[in-house]
């Protein structure tokens, strides 16, 4: 530091041809602008300014030093930019993991704006309905559904969600609407087996006394797209999260039933490593799944008719 001083001092009185216009710009006192530039003569063995009561002039090696000077703190100034740039532009690589639907029709349609907003960003997109390990599977990112336990994670809860019940109108058209939960048994129901194997996931439903419905289902898939887009060809009824059907009630390809038993479903949350939080990179990306989840969150609300979960 005290060797920089000293070729800051040397650079200015050189530039300005004085030690008291060097002195009064850089803060300092003649006598300190004086010592550090004695300093680097006795350092050097050279002298690097010819001073006369009425002017300051470089010798041949005071020149040379200045050049060099500069040069320093042009890469000094360099360095700096691109920190500041770092900071305001992330850079880095990222390994990202969300549910499959979410990320095929929500994430990347709108990768494009986010990719252009921050070029120096490079995601490692990873589509899974399982619960990755993150730690070990060198996962950064993921949007999780489901209350986060682990205490080696930081999880920043975005909102709640809903187990909706739904069908295709041409369905519904044919086979009518459920207008109770008792209705269900006289439909065709479409069951979601959990990534992991076993039986079917049970359907619930709020407020009514045959709220522990069991369906007897005609279909089972294992694979929670596959599920809502069987019911949105027409095969069934299904229940399903209403942020993996948004985009299927947006476009009226699957329409809600028996809303007033809706149950709410798992917390959305984003999570990450401790040591994650503290990459702008993370920052940012995060940020854009936030506002992406509340977005279609909302869409989903607009279109089942009832307030999204808080």
């Amino acid at each position: 530091m005290e060797d920089f001083q000293a070729m800051r001092a040397f650079s200015r009185v050189a530039e300005l041809g004085s030690f008291t216009r060097a002195a009064d710009e850089l803060g300092l006192s003649r006598a300190m602008v004086s010592t550090h530039v004695h300093r680097l003569e006795k350092r050097f063995g050279l002298r690097l300014l010819n001073r006369t009561t009425r002017k300051v002039a470089l010798t041949p090696a005071g020149s040379d030093y200045l050049g060099h000077c500069r040069r320093v703190f042009a890469e000094l100034a360099a360095a700096e930019e691109t920190l500041r740039r770092s900071k305001e532009q992330p850079t880095g690589r990222l390994c990202v993991d969300v549910p499959g639907s979410f990320g095929r029709h929500i994430l990347l349609p709108r990768l494009p704006e986010f990719l252009a907003r921050y070029p120096g960003i490079d995601l490692d997109l990873r589509f899974n309905e399982r619960v990755v390990d993150l730690m070990r599977e060198g996962v950064d990112l993921a949007v999780r559904a489901g209350t986060v336990t682990d205490p080696n994670l930081v999880a920043l809860r975005v909102c709640g969600s809903r187990w909706i019940t739904c069908a295709s109108p041409a369905y519904l058209a044919r086979h009518g609407r459920p207008q109770k939960i008792g209705d269900l048994a006289g439909h065709l129901l479409i069951g979601a087996i959990p990534p992991e194997g076993g039986p079917p996931r049970p359907w619930s439903f709020a407020a009514a006394s045959d709220a522990q419905f069991e369906p007897k289902f005609r279909m089972t898939v294992n694979e929670a797209e596959a599920v809502k887009l069987a019911a949105a060809s027409g095969a069934g009824i299904t229940q399903t999260m209403d942020l993996l059907a948004a985009r299927e009630l947006a476009d009226g390809s699957l329409v809600p039933v028996l809303m007033e038993h809706a149950l709410p479903g798992p917390p959305l949350s984003i999570v990450h490593t401790p040591a994650a939080q503290r990459l702008a990179r993370v920052r940012v990306v995060s940020d854009f799944l936030r506002g992406l989840l509340e977005y279609v969150m909302q869409r989903a609300a607009l279109h089942t008719g009832l307030p999204p979960m808080p």
